[in-house]
């Protein structure tokens, strides 16, 4: 698990990738995003939503990342850094794993985008145009007062705590390992081959170890296994569920005894038998209304 120490470490060290990037970008010939992307590959930039922890922690650092790469444009001291802190918010908000994050836009770094939207159209930068365009139309950004949120605790935070999902198997792996399908086949295909291969190989019945005859039949095992260990988790989970008339009717009495409880602490308990009388009745009540209640259901003009 990473520290706050360790997380703000992270975002510096992408921060300085940023700037790498970028600079590279400046003195590089052209203003194109084909020559953006070919920096990107030559440094691997990809990698850096690789090897985290936790889904929470890539989440936590994807939102670092689009702040970052926001701060490069607002920042920027010229337009062609400026289109390279383009290009850099564009290619991190296509390329991390997730789509439930969107830029948080002040109105200073709306402004900041206009501007540049204003510039590169009139030089004649298609491909900034596009770019700035398409992040609108895919609504990039998320219009709010200040660039970071206010609370006692980061929002990705609160899903830390909160267990893995179960593992199910999709319905199309789980028939390939069904007797007579693609798995099955395979796994009876590798054995003949395992025998033809020892009659070719040699008279001492040695085997070539290229090929493991029981892979597949390794891989029917675990698919079959975590579907079974699914099933059991859920038939579990399905048995220790409370039924809803269990809970009304626990509440319906813990609702009597606490008003009776409160009414003998008020007059004494020498009205115990007439209070448990009146409850008597009122059970009675009840059993009679709920008949009537269904005689209603069935004839609805029966009292009349």
């Amino acid at each position: 698990m990473f520290s706050t120490t360790q997380q703000i470490k992270l975002r510096e060290a992408f921060r300085a990738d940023c700037q790498a990037l970028i600079t590279r970008f400046e003195l590089s010939y052209n203003t194109h995003f084909q020559n953006f992307c070919e920096l990107w590959r030559e440094m691997q930039f990809v990698l850096v939503f690789a090897y985290h922890p936790s889904e929470v922690y890539l989440l936590t650092f994807c939102e670092d990342a689009l702040s970052v790469t926001k701060q490069f444009l607002v920042n920027a001291t010229n337009l062609k850094e400026r289109i390279a802190a383009l290009y850099l918010m564009y290619s991190v908000y296509y390329k991390m794993p997730t789509k439930q994050l969107k830029f948080r836009m002040t109105l200073s770094d709306w402004n900041c985008l206009m501007e540049l939207r204003s510039q590169v159209n009139k030089e004649d930068f298609l491909d900034a145009n596009y770019i700035i365009c398409k992040l609108i139309v895919d609504h990039a950004f998320h219009f709010c007062i200040a660039d970071n949120v206010y609370g006692m605790e980061n929002y990705f935070g609160k899903r830390a705590e909160k267990p893995t999902l179960d593992i199910k198997v999709m319905p199309e792996v789980k028939e390939l390992a069904e007797p007579e399908k693609l798995l099955s086949t395979i796994s009876k295909l590798s054995k003949i081959y395992e025998e033809k291969k020892n009659i070719l190989y040699d008279t001492d019945g040695d085997s070539l170890q290229l090929y493991n005859a029981t892979m597949i039949d390794d891989v029917i095992d675990n698919i079959r296994k975590v579907q079974t260990d699914t099933d059991i988790k859920d038939d579990t989970a399905q048995s220790n569920k409370p039924t809803s008339a269990l809970n009304e009717g626990g509440q319906k009495n813990q609702k009597r005894r606490t008003r009776k409880e409160i009414v003998l602490a008020k007059i004494g308990r020498a009205f115990n038998d007439g209070l448990e009388s009146e409850s008597e009745e009122d059970q009675d009540v009840d059993v009679i209304l709920s008949s009537e209640s269904s005689s209603d259901t069935e004839l609805p003009f029966k009292k009349f």
